[in-house]
């Protein structure tokens, strides 16, 4: 850390806040506070050496009474005691000639003056002997009582420090970076041992060690990665994680420190990248796909490619249809994701799998077209003419979220496109990424394709068979730029069996209660166990980073003083207390640097503060190559088949004799015809005259007294025939008299006919189909054909109708 940089030293600040107002009153001034405090302070700490003097004096007084016990008679300490009154005569200015009687060792006595007495030999060699006595005993208390001061002070000290710490109760930890480095490689290095001694039991696991980190997971061995230049505990890396940081924080940096390491251990991954980052540094064209509509890399992709059955097409149509915010919108999604399941059944029955085919039929066609076509299914009612309004609103709604789907490329004729389960399941090359990429401008039109691509390369993985094994990565920087991917709830739960790790980046959870829901939200973030926390500006996103990080049961002291006129009142005291308290505040998530935050694995390992190292990773490719010129795919219809559907939405169908000529609506005359009989047909009437026709005939007017209503006599007896010739004057008359009836017969197709059955003498028109009569005619036409029928604002002159006539036919 920089000493000089404020965010990092440890120096004290003196913070006086801004909207203080005026001085408290105190009792004492500062002198007297500080003096009172300065005084007793230092009684205190003159009380503290006081201990350790007395016991080195009172160690050299037992230890001089112990030597000179040992080492001295009577007599020697008697001439000692000469000395010492010589010294002391002499020191006074006494008469030096004082005749004393001096004891030697031996027991003789020696008559002689004062003055002479400490020039003795006797005397000099007490002297002597005593000076070497309190050498030695001054060494002996050296030897005994320095260890003991040495221990007082260190004791003393570390337990002025102790006492004041705060102990660690119960609750989550909080350690040094180093701490939880060396805590986790001594366990996964244990962990890595009992492996090899399972697979590979005569091979030492510091040889196995010595192989490449490729060759190592080819034959099935683990390789911890890192996140933030911590290794991950021993396989926890499927236990998903979240990453939580403002722009700019650092999580695209400790996203490609992760894709950069599944590149060395030759695992795939799955990458949704809205700014084209991790295209740019790590796209090979060789090995990896991009999925975006609004980029030339976009490899050809349909909805057919990867579904095959209904029910991955409902999975599909969830992911590509959100859900609405309440139950009344919600009926519009769900209604809208049935319409696409069956029109894409319909389609696949067809052999019709391609984007333009599925933009053709239903996102372009007409509703009566669409109803035709999704009869006999369970989307009939949604698409019914009798109700339009909610039939338009239902595909108003699916083309909203669908509209991406046009500007798909379709595959080359002959080819099949690029399918995300085969990739999935594929493992000749090992290392591949699928980039699902889109820039921030063209979110809001890719945004249901980029969930839609989500959720099926999730749902892909569990196609595989289990395995403990880590096989691939999904990357979400910014999930909640997407719509709510429902495999990604379940994938956090059960991936880890199938070999899935998950990394999810967010802003804010503000952000990701929008897409998921507040229950969802906290879904997500408890099933991502760890958490790689970086800083972020919103006060609510700290708080729950603030929770992830844990908390802790505390014992923290107290230290109080009291002081006085009396030297009795001063005291310090210190007081034990509990709390609760949060390992990191906050505000402390809130003020960290970029690069900078805290990092929390599952399994009981402590949090820990980290700083991510920058890397500038080379520019392997553009992260966009953008389209120059947006075009929808192209509708190619598949010719042949017995149940082919032309451009027109005719059908070509084979029937019972009775059934009558398929017939062709002439105001979609701009349509290309499809089908043999398409081929043979005649000329038409110009598209003006806008109503139903046989391929095959011409028309021609009723006979002569014969009203056009009344069937003819081959129509009776079942005939193919298509009534009497009208002659061309006749033709505008011919129209007006039967236009009421024109909406019924375009609804009915020749199979419809067929299938009802024609018995012989059954009424018929003069087109080969059963006879209307006028009664009733209003309740069995739809909205549509009373407005072409009346014109717009005519519903009022009709008596008996209302606004819901055209959702209960029949009243």
């Amino acid at each position: 850390m920089r000493d000089g940089d404020l965010r990092f030293g440890n120096r004290p600040v003196t913070l006086e806040h801004h909207s203080a107002r005026g001085k408290v009153i105190r009792n004492t001034g500062n002198f007297t506070r500080g003096s009172q405090l300065f005084a007793q302070g230092w009684a205190m700490t003159g009380g503290g050496i006081r201990i350790p003097f007395v016991v080195w004096l009172s160690t050299s007084a037992i230890l001089m009474v112990a030597i000179f016990s040992f080492n001295f008679r009577e007599h020697e300490i008697q001439l000692l005691l000469m000395k010492g009154l010589a010294e002391a005569w002499a020191w006074v200015d006494l008469d030096p000639d004082k005749v004393v009687h001096l004891t030697l060792p031996d027991g003789s006595v020696v008559v002689g003056r004062m003055s002479w007495v400490p020039d003795h030999p006797a005397v000099a060699a007490a002297w002597i002997m005593l000076l070497k006595l309190l050498v030695a005993t001054g060494l002996g208390s050296v030897f005994l009582c320095a260890p003991l001061t040495i221990w007082f002070v260190d004791y003393s000290v570390r337990r002025g420090r102790d006492i004041l710490k705060e102990r660690h109760e119960r609750g989550a930890l909080l350690v040094a970076r180093d701490i939880l480095v060396r805590a986790i490689g001594q366990y996964n290095f244990g962990e890595f041992a009992k492996e090899c001694a399972v697979r590979t039991p005569r091979v030492a696991p510091a040889a196995v060690l010595k192989v490449p980190m490729l060759d190592r997971t080819g034959n099935g061995h683990h390789v911890p990665y890192a996140l933030a230049a911590v290794p991950y505990p021993w396989r926890m890396e499927q236990s998903h994680a979240m990453l939580v940081g403002t722009t700019g924080s650092g999580k695209t940096t400790a996203l490609k420190s992760i894709v950069a390491q599944a590149r060395q251990r030759g695992h795939r991954c799955v990458i949704f990248d809205l700014t084209g980052s991790f295209v740019e540094s790590f796209y090979n064209p060789k090995t990896d796909i991009i999925l975006n509509t609004m980029d030339e890399r976009c490899q050809p992709w349909t909805i057919f490619s990867d579904c095959d059955n209904y029910a991955e097409f409902l999975s599909a149509a969830t992911a590509l249809i959100p859900s609405g915010h309440n139950a009344e919108d919600d009926f519009w999604q769900k209604a809208a994701r049935t319409l696409f399941v069956e029109m894409c059944m319909k389609l696949i029955e067809r052999g019709e799998t391609s984007n333009g085919a599925l933009a053709h039929h239903l996102m372009q066609a007409d509703l009566k077209r669409i109803s035709r076509e999704l009869e006999s299914t369970v989307a009939a009612p949604l698409v019914a003419t009798e109700a339009a309004k909610m039939a338009e609103s239902i595909r108003a709604t699916f083309n909203t979220h669908a509209n991406a789907l046009r500007f798909l490329p379709d595959p080359p004729a002959g080819l099949k496109g690029f399918s995300i389960n085969e990739w999935m399941a594929a493992g000749e090359q090992e290392g591949s990424i699928l980039f699902v990429t889109s820039s921030h401008p063209d979110l809001v039109l890719n945004r249901p394709l980029l969930t839609l691509w989500m959720d099926i390369a999730v749902n892909a993985l569990f196609r595989l068979g289990r395995t403990r094994a880590l096989r691939t990565w999904f990357l979400l920087d910014e999930v909640h730029a997407l719509h709510r991917l429902p495999a990604i709830e379940n994938g956090l739960q059960t991936a880890r069996g199938v070999g899935g790790a998950f990394v999810l980046g967010i802003h804010s959870f503000g952000k990701l209660a929008e897409t998921y829901g507040e229950n969802g939200a906290i879904a997500l973030a408890s099933l991502a166990r760890t958490k790689l926390i970086l800083t972020t500006s919103d006060i609510e996103t700290a708080k729950r980073c603030s929770d992830f990080i844990g908390s802790r049961e505390v014992r923290q002291m107290d230290e109080a003083y009291s002081y006085g006129y009396a030297r009795s009142r001063d005291a310090s005291t210190i007081t034990p207390r509990k709390e609760v308290q949060h390992l990191v505040m906050p505000d402390d998530i809130k003020e960290l640097p970029s690069l900078h935050g805290y990092i929390k694995f599952p399994d009981g390992f402590p949090a820990a503060k980290v700083r991510l190292a920058w890397r500038d990773y080379p520019q392997v490719a553009h992260g966009f190559h953008r389209v120059t010129t947006m075009r929808a795919a192209r509708y190619v219809p598949v010719s042949g088949g017995d149940n082919v559907v032309s451009q027109d939405g005719g059908r070509v169908t084979d029937g019972p004799v009775c059934e009558p000529k398929p017939l062709r609506d002439l105001g979609d005359l701009r349509d290309s015809a499809s089908g043999s009989q398409v081929a043979n047909a005649t000329a038409m009437p110009p598209p003006e005259t806008n109503f139903m026709l046989p391929l095959e005939a011409p028309v021609h007017p009723p006979a002569s007294g014969r009203s056009v209503d009344q069937p003819s006599k081959n129509q009776g007896t079942g005939d193919k025939g298509v009534g009497s010739a009208a002659k061309p004057g006749e033709f505008a008359s011919y129209r007006n008299s039967r236009r009421e009836s024109k909406s019924s017969l375009a609804a009915r197709s020749g199979d419809e006919v067929s299938a009802a059955g024609c018995p012989a003498g059954q009424d018929r028109d003069n087109r080969g189909g059963p006879a209307l009569s006028d009664t009733g005619r209003d309740d069995q036409e739809s909205l549509i054909s009373k407005e072409e029928r009346f014109g717009l604002g005519d519903e009022a002159d009709r008596p008996g109708r209302s606004a819901t006539d055209d959702f209960e036919p029949g009243r």
